[in-house]
C-alpha cells in the first residue's frame, strides 16, 4: 500500500472533477487516515462534501485557492486532493472568530493538543480566510498554546480567483468564513521539516517605519518621511507607478538573519502605503530585488536534500503574486518541475499570504516536508 496519494481534476465541472479524484484516492480500497484539498471558492462546499461522505472516516481539510497546483499538474479550476493512509496521527478543530477575538478559542487548540501521543515530529497546518487581516492575531494564538512545545507551525490565507475578500476554509464536510480550520500531523515515521524560499535579494537601501497604523497595516512614513514618497525617489518611479513597481521590488522585514517579505497593497491618496501583513513602528525593512531563480531553486533543492533526503509527500504553500510572476517570466512550469524533482508527490495551495512559526509574510514559497 502506498502511504500518500495524490489526484488532481481541473475540468469545471465539479461533478466530473470530483469522480476522477474519487477514483484514485479510493483505489487502494481503504479509508485514508487524511484528506488535504485544495479547490476553486465557488465549489469548496460541493468537494467537503463528497469527501466527508465517501471517506467518513478520514480527517479531511482544505481551503480555496486561486489555482491547483502539484506533482499531478495544475488547474485554475477543480479539484487537487492529498490522500494519507499510514503512519500519522491527527487532531484537528477550528478557531472562530479570527478578525476580533481568535483568542477565546484557545481551548479549541489545547483539545486537539491533547489528542496527540506526542508532540515530536508534529506539525500543525493552517488555513485562515482572507480579508480580514487577522493573520497575525491567528498566529498569535497559536503561539500562546504551542510556544513551548517543539510543534511546527506553518499554513496559507486561502485564496480564491473571485477578490482577496471572498475565500474559505473547510473542514470534515463544512466550509467556515472568518474562521482558522487546522489540523496536528503527528509523522510515526521520521521528521517534519519546514523551508522558506525567497526569490528575492536584499539591495543597499534599508528603511525604518516611523509612523503606521498596525491595525489597518498602513505606513504613513519611512525614515520621518512620506512612506511612498521615500519609495519613489529611492526606485526612480513616478507615483502612479510605484504600486506596479513594488511588486517586484517588495520590502522586506529584518528578523535576524531571516527576511521576511510585506507586499504592497495600495498607494494612498496621502502617500501612505496598505500592506498584506502587519508592520509596526520603528521596524527595520529593507528594499528587495528579484534574485536569480534558478541559483535559489538550486539552494532550496540543495538545503531539502540535507534535511530530508527521501521525503514521502509535502504541502507547498505559495503565494498568489510569486505565482503570477513567474507565470509573467514563462518560468511556472520550471518552479513546478523543480519542486516534482524536489518533494517527490506534493500537493500546493496559492492563496493570499504564507504563515511559517508565528511570523505572516507575503510573495513567498513555504513547504512543509514529512519524511
Amino acid at each position: 500500500m502506498e502511504r500518500c496519494l495524490l489526484a488532481l481534476s481541473g475540468t469545471g465541472k465539479k461533478e466530473d472533477d470530483f469522480q476522477t479524484c474519487y477514483e484514485k484516492l479510493s483505489s487502494q480500497n481503504c479509508s485514508p487516515k487524511i484528506i488535504i484539498f485544495f479547490s476553486d471558492y465557488e465549489d469548496l462546499w460541493y468537494y467537503a462534501k463528497q469527501l466527508k461522505e465517501q471517506f467518513p472516516e478520514a480527517t479531511s481539510i482544505g481551503c480555496s485557492t486561486c489555482i491547483n497546483f502539484s506533482t499531478e499538474g495544475y488547474s485554475e479550476k477543480g479539484l487537487s486532493a492529498m490522500a494519507i493512509y499510514s503512519g500519522v496521527e491527527c487532531s484537528s478543530n477550528l478557531i472562530y472568530e479570527v478578525s476580533r477575538h481568535p483568542k477565546n478559542y484557545t481551548n479549541h487548540i489545547r483539545e486537539a493538543l491533547k489528542s496527540l501521543t506526542s508532540t515530536d515530529n508534529t506539525c500543525c497546518l493552517e488555513f485562515t480566510t482572507s480579508g480580514f487581516r487577522c493573520e497575525e492575531l491567528v498566529l498569535d494564538t497559536f503561539e500562546e498554546i504551542l510556544r513551548d512545545t517543539n510543534i511546527k507551525v506553518a499554513g496559507s490565507t486561502a485564496g480564491s480567483n473571485i477578490d482577496e475578500k471572498t475565500s474559505a476554509v473547510a473542514l470534515n464536510g463544512d466550509i467556515y468564513i472568518e474562521t482558522c480550520a487546522f489540523i496536528f500531523i503527528h509523522n510515526l515515521e521520521g521528521k517534519v521539516q519546514l523551508y522558506r524560499e525567497n526569490i528575492f535579494r536584499p539591495t543597499t537601501h534599508q528603511l525604518r517605519i516611523t509612523d503606521v497604523d498596525c491595525e489597518q497595516q498602513r505606513v504613513y512614513e519611512f525614515d520621518y518621511k512620506p512612506a511612498a514618497e521615500v519609495l519613489c525617489h529611492l526606485l526612480g518611479v513616478k507615483k502612479e507607478d510605484l504600486l506596479q513597481t513594488l511588486k517586484t521590488n517588495p520590502i522586506g522585514r529584518i528578523e535576524g538573519e531571516n527576511i521576511l517579505i510585506s507586499e504592497a497593497k495600495q498607494v494612498m491618496p496621502d502617500d501612505s502605503i496598505t500592506y498584506y501583513t502587519r508592520l509596526y513602528n520603528m521596524t527595520r525593512v529593507m528594499l528587495l530585488e528579484i534574485d536569480h531563480f534558478d541559483s535559489v531553486w538550486d539552494e532550496t533543492q540543495k538545503c531539502l536534500k540535507k534535511l530530508i533526503p527521501n521525503p514521502s509527500f509535502s504541502i507547498a504553500v505559495h503565494c498568489l503574486s510569486r505565482t503570477k510572476l513567474l507565470e509573467k517570466e514563462n518560468r511556472f512550469n520550471d518552479f513546478l518541475e523543480r519542486l516534482t524533482s524536489t518533494l517527490g508527490k506534493y500537493i500546493g495551495v496559492s492563496g493570499y499570504g504564507e504563515q511559517i512559526m508565528y511570523n505572516n509574510l507575503n510573495q513567498s514559497l513555504v513547504l512543509i516536508s514529512f519524511e
